[in-house]
């Protein structure tokens, strides 16, 4: 469970878009990371999604009426201004953001908006001409200068079938989920610097082939995003062999070999508090790799590996005050190998993962992790997105952090 958003309460409101399918992922995505989450619905949303679907994924009733039958004892629209931490609006037509900029509230959902005191969170969808209609963006432009923040639209396919593409598609609620979690974040790492490893590194053995490892980094890129959502300044040295996008709150720093990734680590080591090195990195490298590429015709090439530096011992023998954290991916006698390279390293904590397991295989979605600390502590934690991993890890560091 997300610590940023656990038992955060979240005032969602859906407008009449053909988006608002998406948003039934947005619930989702947001009650698996511990929020509550009450919908809101105007009377031209429900025409896209029945509120059934979205009562269900919340678990909370649907609210759409702004003089609902029977009467309630307290205004409608005030309880969910008390109880929100955060309105969003996902999809948000250009109907309702002109009602909010000219400060309307002719229904419940606009009511809401207009009595919400803390941080609002608006995601545009509608056609590009309506988008670009220069109403449209005087709208926008008045609520951005009242504090209230938009996230996209993005430029994409739009709905109708023989619509051309262009910008007024809603963003990917993993997006609007992201923004949320920065938005909530309490951030008590601010003033911190950590650096995060990630992804596997590549050895050359000629111009188009490499050793490498199945890394797919996603491990050392939540670590590095949770680590962000506390405050700190991050700087992430990630192999190139990762997969996907890194994340945007960080200062990404790409390398190839082993030998790069170390430079890297020792040009900013002095800058930070924290190294967490989640890279797989390569523990051989070719010694002569080839100039140009190998050929079949020339027989089978004789290789000559030679060891790579160990980054994780150099960084524990030359740090003065800053936490080190090692990752240990074993097959076999889990417990005792991580315990001898807690002991060899002398690193604060170890974080141990074996591979062979489905719900932690190498590079997957999932992780099973079992962290050992300098003091003893062994601490098991159940099979978790990577995400929600990295904030167990990050809670499980925070004792050992350098004092300020």
């Amino acid at each position: 469970m997300s610590s940023v958003l656990n038992n955060r309460h979240i005032v969602l409101t859906v407008t009449g878009g053909i988006a608002a399918y998406k948003s039934c992922y947005l619930v989702r995505i947001l009650v698996s990371a511990g929020c509550q989450v009450q919908v809101v619905m105007t009377e031209s949303a429900t025409k896209f999604v029945n509120p059934l679907t979205f009562s269900t994924l919340s678990g909370r009733a649907v609210l759409k009426d702004l003089f609902p039958e029977p009467p309630p004892a307290e205004p409608l629209h005030l309880q969910p201004v008390d109880w929100g931490d955060l309105l969003v609006t996902a999809p948000a037509t250009a109907n309702y953001i002109g009602k909010l900029a000219t400060g309307l509230a002719d229904d419940l959902a606009t009511a809401i908006a207009q009595a919400f005191d803390k941080p609002i969170l608006i995601a545009p969808a509608m056609n590009r001409r309506m988008w670009s209609n220069p109403a449209v963006q005087h709208n926008v432009s008045l609520l951005k200068d009242h504090g209230i923040e938009f996230i996209g639209p993005v430029e994409g396919e739009m709905a109708g079938i023989k619509e051309l593409p262009g910008i007024g598609r809603m963003v990917e609620p993993s997006v609007i989920f992201d923004r949320i979690e920065e938005l909530l974040s309490d951030q008590p790492w601010k003033g911190r610097t950590v650096i995060v490893t990630s992804g596997p590194t590549r050895e050359p053995l000629d111009p188009v082939r490499f050793i490498s490892n199945r890394s797919s980094g996603r491990m050392g890129d939540a670590v590095a995003r949770q680590a962000a959502l506390r405050g700190a300044d991050v700087i992430l040295i990630r192999g190139r062999g990762a997969v996907g996008e890194s994340p945007g709150s960080v200062e990404l720093v790409e390398v190839e070999t082993a030998r790069e990734m170390s430079d890297k680590v020792k040009a900013y080591f002095d800058r930070c508090d924290l190294l967490v090195m989640t890279a797989a990195v390569s523990d051989w490298t070719v010694e002569e790799p080839s100039s140009s590429k190998l050929k079949k015709r020339n027989g089978v090439p004789v290789i000559t590996l030679t060891r790579t530096e160990d980054i994780l011992s150099w960084a524990c023998n030359h740090r003065k005050n800053q936490t080190v954290i090692g990752f240990a991916l074993e097959t076999e006698n889990h417990i005792e190998e991580a315990k001898r390279k807690l002991t060899e390293k002398g690193v604060d904590l170890i974080a141990l993962n074996d591979p062979t397991r489905a719900d932690s295989a190498f590079g997957g979605e999932s992780i099973r992790l079992t962290i050992l600390t300098r003091d003893d502590k062994i601490i098991e934690l159940p099979a978790l997105s990577k995400p929600v991993a990295a904030n167990r890890l990050l809670d499980a560091i925070e004792p050992y952090l350098p004092k300020r």
